[in-house]
Formats: structure tokens, C-alpha cells, sequence
């Protein structure tokens, strides 16, 4: 079998594992994670920087120098014929690491990778950013592909001087088999909302949406997932909204409890829109699991969204920051319940038909076959 690495510098993350699930689906080629820093078990072969007294040095050493010697398993490594690595960021550190081992290597652009305005990026004083302008150029004549995860992720990618011919658009898949619709039954009713507190998530318009809807639904509930540096702020939201006690702010969840939660919602909200350094999504999978589970999704007119949810079809689709739309098709979706049924089980076909990952990363080992 083909072995591939995987490049994360940091893995796994709770927030990614789609990452994962890209990997477990592969059928012809073995995947080996690559990481600076493996933060818990990973059922994966992996290869990270050599432990010793000194790795918290290394550790730095390897942020500002991205040398690829810094790495423990170069017999693993020299069985590798092409590193993927995931987000703009990383493929600048994988790209030396390429570079040694002389093979290819492709990156697949998320999202704020390559829509935050480049100038926002250097005001940001974070290194991880600087690393991706100083190296940005070299990028884009080194890598052998990159892949957008929507047509809104390649144009951005056009955009910004990434060779047309050299971009792939695949969106990554689902798992239908196992995000599916259940029988069982929530014991209340509730909109679910999972996403990171960031301001592209738009949790602050879905809580003035639900604020006002919640008297005219008083036994329905709004549970969102997720943390992040605008917590506090959408705590103190929630109370100064008069909705604190119908909001439970559950913080981050392991994929399992996110998954039961997703099953017996009643409705999915995700307003994503842009931030104010243009950080926009790329396609917010959450959005397709839930879809997969026969849940309605309501979301706006954002990024590749609309590849993934068909407007008054799977959900329904608002202007981004508009609370007052939002909260006419949440309630609209409430007190029509089988139009809410209808919406998500043809969300749930629109997956299985476009979206499943078995089919979706077929197509990526098509992608790795070019570059071989």
C-alpha cells in the first residue's frame, strides 16, 4: 500500500476531527501523521519531534526554523511518497520537510488560511502568521497542488495568486453511515448550534434571533456548543438579551456527545458570516453531519454554504448579521414541523448523494494518484 504523511503541526485537535476521518477512509493509501506536537493518543502511525530534557526547546527551535532534521523517524519518513498538509500555515512547515525528503506535497486551504486579509495577519503579531507571508510566494511555486474545500475557497485562492491549474476543489465528505437520522426522542425541544466562539461563527446574531422568537416557543431551547475568546461576551449577551435561562452554553464537547446532541435537535443554526479581518468559513462540516442526520439547517448566505445547503430544499439560507431573518425561518421551521422533516430529509439524500466520505476521499486518493 501507497503511505502518504498527513502534516499537522499540532494534532489531534477536538475542533478537527475531520481530519481524522479523512485519514480512516483512505483505501489505497496509509496514512502517517506528522506533527511537532501530538497533544493526545492517536490510533494513527505518527512521527513528532525526537522527546528528551530538551524538547520544549526543540519544540521552539522547530516554530522558528522550520528545519525538518528536528524530527525523530526518518525511517518512517522515507517511506512517504507525498505529504498533504492541512491548512495554509502548515504548508509552509511541510514544505521543508518535502523539500528534504524530496517528494511532493499539497495543501488543503480551510478558510482564515486564506481569507483574513494579509495585512490584519502581520497586525496580529502572531509568528505562525508571519511565517505564512514571509513564505507565502515560495508556497505557491513549490507546492504540487493545493485543494479548496468549496468553489469560494478556490476563487480565494485565484485571488490571491494561486495558480488556477494548480488548485483542486473538493469538498470533504461526511460519514452518512454513521451520521444518520435516529428514532429516538430528545426529552425537549431545542435548536442546536456548535461552532467556536469566534466572531465569523455569528453566535451573537443567532441570540438575538432566538431572543426574538423565544416567547412565542417557551418550550423550546437553544444549546450551543463551543468556546472561545468572545465567551464572555456572549454570556453577558444572553443575559442582557433576557434569554440566559432558555441558553445553555455547553462549551467544547467531545465528537461523540456533539453527535448525539446533533441526532435529536430540532433545528441546526450556524449565521456564519465574515469577521472583520476577513476571516471567512471555508464549508463548516458540522453543517453537513447535521444534514446527514435529517436535522433542518438555517444558515446565511456565507462562503461555500450554499454549496452544501440548498436554500428552501435542505434549510434555509439568510443574509449574513440579519437576526430578524434568521429568527422568521427558525420560528417558521418550529411551528411547521413536517416542513422541518421534509427540509432535513432531503438534506440527509443531498449527503448521501454529494457529500459521503467514501466517495468524497475515492476522489482524493484520485487527487494523490496525479502526483505520484
Amino acid at each position: 500500500m501507497k503511505k502518504i504523511g498527513i502534516y499537522r503541526r499540532v494534532y489531534p485537535l477536538v475542533s478537527e476531527t475531520f481530519i481524522s476521518e479523512q485519514a480512516e477512509h483512505l483505501q489505497r493509501f496509509e496514512p502517517t501523521f506528522i506533527t511537532s506536537k501530538l497533544v493526545a493518543q492517536s490510533t494513527f502511525a505518527s512521527v513528532t519531534l525526537s522527546k528528551n530534557d530538551f524538547f520544549y526547546i526543540k519544540q521552539l527551535s522547530y516554530l522558528l526554523s522550520r528545519s525538518p532534521y528536528l524530527f525523530n523517524n526518518y525511517e518512517l519518513l522515507n517511506k512517504l511518497s507525498l505529504i498533504h498538509a492541512h491548512f495554509g500555515i502548515d504548508g509552509v512547515y511541510a514544505m521543508a520537510l518535502a523539500e528534504k525528503l524530496k517528494i511532493p506535497f499539497l495543501v488543503t486551504f480551510h478558510g482564515y488560511d486564506i481569507t483574513i486579509h494579509r495585512e490584519k495577519l502581520w497586525k496580529a503579531g502572531k509568528f505562525l502568521y508571519y511565517q505564512l507571508i514571509f513564505y507565502e510566494e515560495q508556497l505557491k511555486k513549490q507546492a504540487a497542488a493545493f485543494i479548496a474545500v468549496s468553489d469560494f475557497i478556490r476563487k480565494k485562492l485565484i485571488e490571491k495568486g494561486y495558480a488556477p491549474n494548480k488548485i483542486h476543489l473538493h469538498h470533504i465528505g461526511v460519514d452518512t453511515v454513521r451520521f444518520a437520522p435516529t428514532n429516538i426522542k430528545a426529552d425537549e425541544r431545542y435548536i442546536l448550534c456548535v461552532g467556536r466562539h469566534t466572531e465569523k461563527k455569528g453566535i451573537d446574531t443567532l441570540l438575538k434571533a432566538f431572543a426574538l422568537i423565544a416567547l412565542k416557543h417557551p418550550n423550546v431551547s437553544l444549546i450551543q456548543v463551543g468556546k472561545g475568546r468572545m465567551t464572555p461576551y456572549l454570556h453577558a449577551l444572553a443575559k442582557k438579551l433576557g434569554i440566559s435561562d432558555r441558553v445553555r452554553f455547553l462549551g467544547a464537547q467531545k465528537h461523540d456527545i456533539v453527535f448525539k446532541l446533533m441526532q435529536q435537535a430540532e433545528i441546526f443554526a450556524l449565521p456564519s458570516q465574515t469577521a472583520s479581518n476577513g476571516d471567512c468559513e471555508g464549508l463548516p462540516i458540522v453543517i453537513n453531519e447535521a444534514s446527514a442526520c435529517g436535522i433542518p439547517v438555517v444558515s446565511t448566505w456565507h462562503s461555500g454554504i450554499p454549496e452544501a445547503v440548498k436554500d428552501g430544499e435542505t434549510g434555509f439560507l439568510v443574509p449574513e448579521k440579519d437576526s430578524q431573518s434568521l429568527a422568521d425561518k427558525i420560528d417558521l421551521l418550529l411551528k411547521d414541523r413536517a416542513l422541518a422533516k421534509k427540509l432535513g430529509l432531503r438534506g440527509r439524500e443531498w449527503m448521501c448523494d454529494a457529500f459521503d466520505i467514501r466517495q468524497q476521499t475515492a476522489k482524493l486518493e484520485m487527487i494523490y494518484d496525479s502526483f505520484e
